[in-house]
């Protein structure tokens, strides 16, 4: 009798287990806030992409939403700092082009593609060089020529030396054969009030980070680094029309640390999907002068790969590995 007892409760542990273990694989997720850590300084492109996605994703996750600010390092402190989180899909990073760049140029960072989960992406904006309104250039062109007949002068502003910004205008160089002087920032947004007020002579930046100050007056817009015109900056020349072939962007793409369970992953790109595609968001798109463009956590993840090889392609090219 003993043993037939011994025997029932054994099964029934048994049982307990089993049917525990697919209820706590099942556990509603999310169920505590997500948070987005950006690696700039609040008031960039990807500061405030994040904060307007943020109120969105809350609605379709149904928990807060909290974006922190990490800026430093050309993004590697951020980085860093996520990839040795917990992978279980609470805190993501937002990057650009940097997440490609810094394989080359920092390559003691710690910081590489493979060490992340991606996520989703969720639109881009053409990278451009922007000026003061009263700076002696109107053009592209006009630019470009004095910068070939004044190597070095042409103080150029970014947002971090080893940033996307900053290979933009390396990229520049080595397509026009012009030389700037590069100047780095913390993040885009200082480096606007720097060229405003003559600090630096131009910025490499994007029309996301700097349309309400070209639509206010503040700053002028000499050329996009993009296939055709922009249609928030029709008049601004491409390089492309001078006859330089090189196309520069910045995108807003989301990350978790590698290890981030599927269902987790699917749930993430959804909400940032659903978020992305809402009447709220789509206007501050137009609103930021960024293009919307979905790509799911498998077409991110090969558009990084076609990525690493185009920067690495540029570096090495420069001499600009360390």
């Amino acid at each position: 009798m003993k043993k037939a007892a011994a025997f029932l409760f054994f099964v029934t542990a048994l049982l307990g287990v089993a049917l525990a273990a697919p209820a706590e694989a099942q556990e509603k997720f999310p169920k505590d806030p997500v948070t987005i850590v950006v690696p700039y300084a609040a008031g960039g492109s990807h500061d405030l992409m994040a904060r307007a996605l943020a109120p969105q994703m809350e609605k379709v996750l149904g928990v807060p939403v909290v974006v922190e600010n990490k800026p430093g390092g050309g993004s590697t402190i951020a980085c860093n700092y996520v990839k040795t989180t917990p992978p279980n899909g609470y805190t993501l990073v937002t990057v650009s082009p940097t997440m490609s760049i810094i394989k080359y140029t920092l390559p003691d960072s710690g910081v590489t593609f493979d060490q992340f989960e991606p996520i989703a992406y969720v639109g881009y904006s053409p990278q451009g060089v922007f000026t003061r309104t009263d700076a002696p250039w109107n053009t592209l062109k006009e630019l470009l020529d004095y910068a070939k007949a004044n190597p070095g002068k042409v103080k150029c502003g970014n947002a971090g030396h080893g940033g996307n910004f900053h290979m933009g205008a390396v990229g520049i160089e080595q397509a026009t054969g012009v030389k700037f002087t590069h100047i780095p920032f913390k993040g885009a947004a200082p480096s606007v009030p720097a060229v405003m007020g003559g600090h630096v002579d131009i910025i490499v930046s994007t029309i996301a980070d700097t349309l309400h100050m070209v639509k206010g007056g503040s700053i002028k817009v000499l050329g996009l680094a993009a296939p055709e015109r922009n249609k928030f900056a029709p008049d601004a020349q491409t390089f492309k029309e001078l006859g330089y072939d090189i196309e520069f962007s910045t995108y807003w793409s989301y990350l978790g640390p590698k290890g981030v369970p599927k269902e987790r992953v699917n749930a993430l790109y959804e909400a940032f999907k659903k978020s992305a595609e809402s009447k709220e968001v789509k206007e501050f798109f137009d609103m930021q002068g960024a293009t919307l463009s979905l790509k799911n956590p498998e077409e991110l993840k090969a558009y990084y790969l076609k990525e690493d090889v185009k920067w690495g392609r540029l570096i090495k090219e420069g001499g600009l590995m360390p």
